[in-house]
């Protein structure tokens, strides 16, 4: 996704990858089978771990980058490693494992990086990347047949963050942006972001005074709510403060439940749009089709909520 031409093999049996929210690609794709090294790990990410059991299977390392002697040592050693960038690029060719970076922050750079990514891992992986491509394409296109007529006074302010408590915000430049205009709405933050901690004031938030706030970590909200020094934000006197689903991978951010984001976050703005959108029912069947398992409702009432799994 960088440009980069590299040589990998295909259908590699073994490789790594150092982006967390490729593993849900990965897991979409390729139930995880024959994934030796992640970053991510059952503590940071429980609802993966119990919904692809694969994932057990390979070393969790921590940081940004990979021991990459290390990973030479695994059996079979990783022949292939998604990353986000090229970062590791130069090092891992020293250790011939070649890099492939996978980062988007559209829809349209989305379908492209799942599509590499399947010619990558082969098999059935192709199949399944053209249906999940053609379900996304499809979505995005229905939710904007409804949300591209509105005028921008019927755009409602949304300010997002991995965690707005902490302020933590999203910005121009991500996929957040991307689905905070799909699904009718105009983003706050209107600085370029890079990073799921870009950090900003309170005095910023003060000055856009958002019409929607909604935060990925559970818990916030209410806190939120509660403080008095947010108390003067449009947002928190309309009691629109909201958490945002959080599944094997958090819906807002670079995972394949971003399918479920945009239609959920239309429906949260423009519920007089979407009155027949049961969002709960999609759940089931995105996970049941893309990830092979079967929710409970009491299983989709956590994921609602952001919350872990019991």
């Amino acid at each position: 996704m960088t440009g980069t031409q590299v040589e990998v093999p295909i259908a590699p049996a073994a490789y790594a990858d150092g982006w967390y929210a490729h593993n849900e690609v990965i897991i979409m794709l390729a139930g995880a089978k024959g994934l030796k090294a992640t970053h991510c790990d059952p503590k940071k990410f429980p609802w993966m771990y119990k919904v692809c059991p694969n994932m057990s299977g390979a070393k969790s390392t921590f940081g940004d980058g990979f021991n990459l002697e290390e990973l030479t040592t695994i059996d079979p050693a990783p022949q292939v490693i998604f990353d986000s960038d090229d970062k590791l690029r130069d090092k891992a060719t020293e250790v011939g494992i070649p890099v492939v970076a996978c980062k988007f922050s559209t829809y349209e750079e989305m379908k492209k990086s799942i599509t590499m990514t399947s010619q990558v891992l082969g098999g059935d992986a192709t199949k399944i990347a053209e249906r999940y491509n053609a379900e996304l394409g499809q979505v995005v296109k229905d939710v904007k047949a409804k949300t591209d007529g509105l005028s921008d006074e019927q755009r409602p302010m949304v300010m997002h963050g991995n965690s707005v408590y902490a302020l933590n915000l999203d910005g121009t430049g991500t996929i957040i942006d991307e689905w905070i205009k799909t699904a009718g709405g105009k983003n706050a933050v209107t600085e370029t972001t890079s990073s799921a901690n870009a950090q900003f004031t309170m005095e910023q938030i003060l000055a856009w005074d958002p019409d929607v706030i909604i935060t990925g970590k559970a818990g916030e909200a209410e806190k939120i709510l509660a403080d008095p020094n947010w108390a003067s934000i449009k947002a928190v006197q309309n009691q629109k403060v909201y958490v945002n689903p959080k599944g094997v991978f958090g819906w807002d951010r670079y995972g394949v439940e971003a399918i479920l984001q945009v239609q959920w976050a239309s429906a949260l703005l423009h519920p007089e749009l979407f009155p027949d959108l049961k969002i709960e029912t999609k759940l089931k069947e995105f996970y049941k089709n893309y990830l092979s398992y079967e929710l409970t409702e009491a299983e989709v009432a956590l994921i609602m909520a952001a919350q872990e799994p019991q």
